[in-house]
């Protein structure tokens, strides 16, 4: 079974925090405890909702996690990495073109993929602005 797990930017220190993600009525946008070298941290933060993204459940080349909104390059090639619905299935995936978002596993190899950055501290990667 994968970890559920999510990471989203803290409203106060713009700092990347981890743990579990609630969006309640009472309490919207945050992140309860926080995980650190294997330990977890019972704290809350109050997180900027555009970058929550949840874990993959894959780690890249290096073993780092893959989160959605991760910028990754697989080969010779850069993409994002989103969650997709389509068609009545969810996956996590990475973007090949405006039309085209390929599950992992279906054609890439992830044992190739490196994470390079992420669509918020670095958009130049995927030729945006900074």
């Amino acid at each position: 079974m994968r970890d559920i797990l999510f990471r989203a930017k803290n409203v106060a220190t713009n700092e990347w925090v981890y743990g579990y993600y609630y969006d309640g009525v009472y309490v919207r946008n945050v992140i309860f405890g926080r995980v650190k070298e294997g330990l977890e941290y019972r704290f809350t933060y109050l997180v900027k909702r555009e970058t929550v993204g949840q874990y993959t459940g894959l780690t890249d080349k290096n073993g780092v996690k893959i989160f959605e909104g991760d910028i990754v390059k697989y080969g010779d090639t850069v993409h994002l990495v989103v969650f997709e619905q389509r068609n009545g299935t969810a996956y996590f995936g990475l973007v090949y073109s405006e039309i085209e978002t390929l599950p992992f596993g279906h054609y890439q190899d992830s044992r190739r993929i490196e994470v390079i950055g992420n669509i918020y501290d670095n958009p130049e990667l995927l030729g945006g602005e900074k």
